[in-house]
This record gives C-alpha cells, sequence and structure tokens, in this order.
C-alpha cells in the first residue's frame, strides 16, 4: 500500500524544528521550485491546546524566511497577545468577552502564511485564537504583519 500511496499523494518527508517540533509534508519528484505545504502541531508554552502550523516550502524543508518568522512569533508572542488585547479593549463594538480576560478562555488554534505561495514575505501571518471550550464559536484572529498587528476581528 505504501507504493501505491506515494504514487498517489507523493513520499512522506518530515523534520524536526526546535521550536514547533515535527514538521511534514508529502513530495512528487526532487524538484525544489516546486512550493509543497508543511504542516505540524506543537503545544506551545503557556497553551492549553495544541497550535496547528502550516507553512510553504520546497522539496527539502519550509521556506527560512516562514520559519524565521514563525520563531519570531512564538519568541514575542506574549507580547503579540497584550498588543491584540489591547486593541480589543479600545473597541467599542467588541463582545464585553473580548473586553475582559478573553486570554484565559482560548488558545493559539493555529499559525498560516499570509501570503502562502511566495518565499519573499515570511513574516506575514495570519495567527487564530479559538475558544478551549469547542461548542464556543467565538475566535479572534489576526495579521501579523512584519512585526505589526493588523486587521484584528473578534466574534
Amino acid at each position: 500500500m505504501g507504493l501505491i500511496s506515494d504514487f498517489l499523494f507523493g513520499r512522506k518527508i518530515s523534520i524536526q524544528d526546535s521550536k514547533i517540533g515535527e514538521l511534514k509534508t508529502r513530495v512528487r519528484g526532487n524538484n525544489p521550485s516546486i512550493n509543497y505545504t508543511w504542516t505540524g502541531e506543537y503545544k506551545l508554552q503557556g497553551q492549553k491546546k495544541p497550535t496547528i502550523f502550516i507553512l510553504e516550502g520546497n522539496n527539502v524543508e519550509p521556506y527560512r524566511s516562514h520559519l524565521k518568522g514563525l520563531h519570531n512569533i512564538i519568541d514575542t508572542l506574549d507580547n503579540i497577545v497584550e498588543q491584540v488585547d489591547k486593541e480589543l479593549k479600545g473597541r467599542p463594538n467588541v463582545k464585553q468577552r473580548f473586553k475582559e480576560n478573553w486570554v484565559k478562555d482560548f488558545y493559539l488554534a493555529a499559525i498560516t502564511p499570509y501570503n502562502p505561495n511566495t518565499n519573499e514575505d515570511g513574516e506575514q501571518f495570519e495567527l487564530n485564537f479559538e475558544p478551549i471550550i469547542e461548542d464556543d464559536t467565538d475566535y479572534v484572529g489576526f495579521l501579523w504583519n512584519n512585526g505589526i498587528l493588523a486587521e484584528v476581528e473578534a466574534k
């Protein structure tokens, strides 16, 4: 069965990253100019559930610019959350829960590149916080654009 799935979906490749654990993709061929999506899941320090990571790369590894940007986000996550919190508390038309300590009820669910098909803007990511309680449908999402908070949405 392995040969058939390798033929149909590509062969499995994984790398180990010091900050987010294992990242995996499936590769068809050895052409480094073809884009591949690398995914992983890891429970970051201070988070109540694992975060899903989606990065773009080639047949060998995720783009270094994407990994660098992702590492910067992880290293400064507390600061980023403070900026989001300040932004939400300053908005007049946001649910009361986002004006309070929303962080205790949410976790960083996913980090994905904003422009997934490019290697150049590796510092642009979408971050999504979801409630710890699975039946809760609220969320906080925003764009982290080269160290600048943009397009914050909380619903």
